[in-house]
């Protein structure tokens, strides 16, 4: 199936393109993309609308009071956040494994690839994108451990003004090693590395190019949000009138009266579908790996030379 515009990844791109490409992408591959996308992400997505739904009802209103008063209400706080902090890392180490491979396949085709043998890759890979995805959470917690321990140390010391200050300023090491393991899955998938190689390969992509992947995730990650928020408008709207109904009964110190059933439902709906807009950020890294790849390498280049060198010889 050919594509009537075809997006060339293996060439250097400025922040602009990076985002205007994403988009462009996006538009003229949405029906294979996504074919593949629900054959290889359905059940990670179905767990995690579970974990949403769970966290959403034990940190809303007065549960999440009760559970801040008292332990054994905190427990399950604890317990359906660790929830949802799995089943989101299940669900996006198979969408961006899924959507780089897509991509990989797409590059190698110059077309919409057949979404059959992409997805019989994914499931050979399932457990690479799981490890990959998990490795780089334990490299973020751990990066976040050591600061979070000291300043939970000096806050319980007496030095709270300290404490304070070193668990905020925990946020900036948090940012750099996101930002340097930006494009681990990409690498992983183009490269066939295995789970180190893949975080190493990343690091040494985006060094000297760090402001430049932040400052594009960012506005993806902006424009992200601002399109998530449509579908935030109804959760809003129902949580205005509930409060204008509990503000007329005189019952608006009750938290438990502003978050019922249908609350939790459209808070919930809303997470979901801000998750699956995370397919955008994937196709924009996938990018970024590639302008990267070519900055460092320059390996769309060189094919392009060896493809031209072929075709005269």
């Amino acid at each position: 199936m050919s594509i009537k515009k075809y997006v060339e990844f293996r060439k250097k791109r400025e922040l602009g393109d990076v985002i205007s490409d994403t988009f462009k992408f996006l538009r003229t591959n949405a029906k294979p993309l996504f074919k593949v996308l629900v054959r290889t992400c359905i059940i990670p997505f179905i767990l995690l609308i579970v974990a949403i739904g769970f966290y959403t009802n034990e940190s809303s209103g007065a549960n999440l009071i009760a559970a801040l008063s008292t332990e054994s209400d905190i427990i399950g706080f604890v317990l359906a956040g660790c929830g949802l902090a799995i089943a989101g890392i299940i669900y996006n180490s198979m969408l961006y494994g899924s959507t780089s491979e897509y991509i990989k396949a797409y590059v190698a085709s110059g077309e919409a690839p057949e979404t059959d043998a992409i997805v019989e890759t994914i499931k050979k890979k399932t457990g690479n994108f799981l490890a990959l995805g998990f490795v780089n959470l334990l490299i973020v917690l751990g990066v976040a451990l050591i600061p979070a321990a000291l300043g939970g140390f000096l806050i319980a010391s007496g030095s709270n003004a300290m404490g304070v200050i070193l668990l905020l300023l925990l946020f900036f090491p948090l940012l750099y090693i996101y930002t340097k393991l930006m494009v681990i899955f990409p690498s992983m998938v183009n490269k066939d590395l295995t789970v180190v190689a893949s975080l190493k390969e990343s690091w040494r992509l985006v060094k000297d190019e760090w402001w430049i992947t932040f400052f594009t995730v960012l506005i993806i990650a902006f424009l992200i949000g601002i399109i998530g928020f449509v579908f935030q408008i109804p959760a809003v709207i129902y949580l205005m009138i509930k409060t204008f109904t509990a503000a007329s009964a005189g019952s608006l110190n009750d938290p438990a009266s502003l978050y019922d059933t249908v609350s939790i439902v459209l808070q919930t709906l809303a997470s979901s579908m801000n998750y699956i807009l995370y397919v955008i950020l994937a196709i924009a890294i996938n990018l970024i790996y590639f302008n990267l790849n070519e900055r460092k390498d320059q390996s769309g280049s060189l094919d392009q030379i060896d493809s031209i060198g072929r075709t005269n010889a």
